[in-house]
């Protein structure tokens, strides 16, 4: 898969819909600046914020998000400190995942 490149979005909130990911790392890139991340799916979906590698298993370190839920992650102002990208997968199968990438 390729990486999903959101890095120079400066319209917000975005939404965007990634169809068909696997249970492999789907990396997407951030923009600069404090985010908040909405993400969930109508499958079970895992997200990782470290070890993130495109098209990668998935690292030990990641989290579930049960089916037609959602996940908010809040992010800091410092770009020091701050993940420059993250990754999603499916559970099992694929899934349709959607993100919302909002000002915090």
């Amino acid at each position: 898969m390729a990486i999903v490149d959101l890095s120079s979005s400066s319209s917000f909130p975005v939404i965007k819909v990634i169809t068909g990911v696997g249970t492999t790392q789907q990396e997407i890139a951030l923009p600069k600046g404090k985010l908040q991340i909405t993400a969930g799916a109508a499958a079970a979906i895992y997200i990782c914020t470290s070890g993130v590698s495109d098209g990668a298993a998935m690292p030990s370190d990641k989290l579930s998000i049960p089916s037609d839920q959602l996940l908010e992650l809040s992010l800091s102002y410092s770009s020091g400190d701050k993940i420059s990208s993250f990754a999603v997968a499916a559970q099992s199968g694929t899934a349709d995942i959607q993100i919302i990438l909002e000002r915090a």
